[in-house]
């Protein structure tokens, strides 16, 4: 039963962080050579000091067996430089003033580099309200399906991301 709670919160703590099961599967690894570590003898002191070391970062720190097993998902990236682009534009004063920021206009072309099956919709919304005026006919709209569309990303993360309250 320990072993089924423990693997779920893994899992939880690896999604938080773009991460999937590989990523949980580390730090379940990480808690074995915790607990290898510790035990008297068993390895001499250099390698279990190194091997509590690098456990230990493992699992305080998921975001780094995240990046030691391929780095965030797509959705996961995507969502995250969408919701960024968002706030970024309303930070430079809204569509009509964000549309000639030069760092706004960048990051709308590497989205390209989050492209995907799963992130083509929200991308294609994102872009085509990113920068429209608000009284333009039809956006309300497509904001309701951005909305739609960045609920269904989230969801299919199984987690809330860690990154989503510094963004609100």
């Amino acid at each position: 039963m320990l072993a089924v709670v423990l693997w779920r919160e893994l899992r939880h703590r690896a999604r938080l962080v773009g991460g999937g099961d590989l990523a949980a599967a580390v730090m379940l690894l990480a808690i074995a050579g915790i607990l290898v570590a510790v035990t008297p003898d068993l390895l001499p002191f250099e390698i279990a000091i190194f091997l509590r070391l690098f456990s230990l970062v493992a699992v305080i720190r998921p975001a780094q067996a995240v990046r030691l097993t391929g780095g965030p998902n797509l959705r996961w990236s995507a969502l995250r430089a969408g919701r960024e682009l968002q706030v970024l534009v309303r930070e430079r004063g809204g569509p009509a003033r964000a549309g000639e920021d030069e760092e706004i206009r960048l990051r709308l072309d590497a989205l390209a580099d989050l492209e995907g099956r799963e992130t083509a919709e929200y991308h294609g919304l994102l872009r085509e309200t990113l920068l429209a005026d608000p009284a333009e006919p039809g956006i309300t709209e497509k904001l309701d399906r951005l909305l739609a569309a960045d609920a269904a990303l989230r969801a299919s993360l199984g987690a809330r991301p860690a990154w989503e309250r510094e963004l609100q």
